[in-house]
């Protein structure tokens, strides 16, 4: 509702001209998949064109499950399976149950229902992260686990489906898996023990998956077999080498806040209208809010400003330590990551090295969304008052903190923090427009950008 009736001021109703029926349901512009639950019986879409909400019933065989990704025009659909015991992966928790979770590809429009693998087949990792969760937050929920599920065609019978999923670590690097329809587990990229690869957003750009990764300074290419006869090649592609200031800025704001300016870089693919593939670069700043004792509260400016010149510029490992933290700075509760802006690159013909620094989006406007596969669309024939060379973004990740009491029970000392990021980006102007607030609730499923095809 929210969005609905901003949309309706800064938007309007629909493309000047044409008569509402004579419309037909192929837009231009992507539909925004709203926030729903385990309860829910359909699934709702905020249209750009019309400024309107369509809704499609979820089928019987997807009750209880919740959208966890968007790609072509596909939903990845997560749902509680049975209870599975494993006695290998989960030995510490004393062998018991955890749930296993079907996932199925999903088109609201024609109704298709297409089952892959389940994720208890991405062992030992799911088993991992599950018990984990299960132990340390009192809780599990599918969407932490599933980063992107990306299809390499709109077609499923045809498609290679990469799935990237997150570990539970501090340092998360997350994985890579790969399967076809009808394979009854994920085949999971070979990791190399002596290597930190990282895996962040994948988008398959002619024929190749795309990776991109932080932690490496060149391209690199790798074969991977599903079968004997089923390979892709998987490039990783750097992001090291865009223009990112590397230090770290501290401006103590108050006494329980603290913003830390250049603390993270959010790395997107998107392939241009033109056929380019674009790297794009969000810009976080982080409120970081903590409690101080009486000693900190009395201790005056001066030695403040003591403490923030003897850090050095790359303390950013020392800075979540955690009894670094509590001696310092006091118990940090929870952190707050605003986006500030986006840098645009373009990449290699091949998915090379990048190529140039790209000012203007003037004839296409791009839909960004860490819930699935990010779009950019011609801006032609646009409605009334969405504007060209803009980037619209969405971001669904849940981020973890720990206050510590000792008064506090364990499942009352971890909580979760959520932090979501949604508006428009004018890159003319670098201006910022939050079409609704961030809120302090955590969603079982995610938000992303659906492009309507039968």
């Amino acid at each position: 509702m929210l969005f609905s009736n901003r949309c309706k001021d800064d938007i309007g109703f629909g493309q000047p001209g044409v008569p509402e029926d004579d419309r037909v349901i192929m837009d231009k512009l992507p539909w925004l998949l709203l926030p729903h639950d385990t309860q829910c019986e359909s699934l709702k879409f905020y249209d750009l064109s019309r400024n309107k909400v369509h809704e499609r019933n979820m089928p019987e065989v997807l009750l209880g499950g919740v959208s966890v990704e968007v790609s072509r025009g596909w939903l990845a659909i997560a749902k509680e399976g049975q209870y599975i015991r494993d006695t290998k992966y989960s030995s510490y928790l004393s062998f018991k149950p955890i749930p296993d979770t079907e996932i199925y590809l999903f088109n609201p429009l024609s109704g298709a229902i297409h089952q892959l693998p389940s994720l208890s087949t991405l062992a030992p990792y799911y088993y991992s992260f599950v018990t984990n969760c299960i132990f340390n937050m009192g809780g599990f929920n599918v969407a932490e686990f599933i980063g992107r599920v990306e299809l390499s065609s709109a077609d499923p019978s045809k498609s290679i489906i990469a799935l990237r999923f997150n570990e539970f670590e501090a340092n998360n690097c997350g994985n890579l898996a790969l399967c076809r329809l009808g394979d009854k587990c994920w085949s999971i990229f070979p990791r190399e023990t002596n290597r930190d690869i990282e895996f962040r957003d994948i988008l398959f750009y002619n024929g190749d998956l795309c990776v991109l990764s932080q932690k490496i300074e060149h391209v690199e290419t790798h074969i991977f077999k599903l079968t004997e006869d089923d390979e892709v090649r998987i490039k990783f592609i750097p992001v090291s080498n865009a223009d990112r200031n590397p230090f770290l800025e501290i401006e103590h704001l108050r006494h329980d806040i603290d913003i830390i300016k250049h603390f993270l870089y959010e790395p997107y693919l998107v392939e241009s209208v033109h056929g380019e593939l674009l790297i794009i670069l969000a810009h976080n700043v982080c409120y970081a809010y903590h409690d101080e004792d009486e000693e900190r509260l009395d201790e005056d400016e001066e030695d403040l400003e003591e403490e923030r010149s003897d850090e050095d510029d790359d303390d950013l490992e020392s800075f979540y330590d955690e009894e670094d933290v509590k001696e310092d700075r006091g118990d940090f509760e929870r952190f707050y990551d605003k986006v500030s802006g986006f840098s645009v690159y373009e990449v290699g013909p091949n998915a090379g090295m990048i190529l140039r620094s790209v000012q203007s989006l003037s004839d296409q406007l791009i839909f960004l969304t860490s819930g699935g596969r990010s779009v950019s669309v011609p801006a032609e024939n646009l409605p009334c008052g969405i504007q060209r060379n803009c980037i619209f973004f969405l971001e669904n990740d849940n981020y973890f903190s720990e206050v510590s009491s000792d008064d506090q029970k364990r499942e009352e000392v971890l909580l979760r923090r959520v932090s979501r990021e949604s508006g428009i980006c004018y890159l003319e102007s670098g201006r910022i427009e939050r079409l609704f607030p961030s809120f302090n609730r955590l969603l079982k499923c995610k938000v992303g950008w659906f492009t309507p095809s039968p």
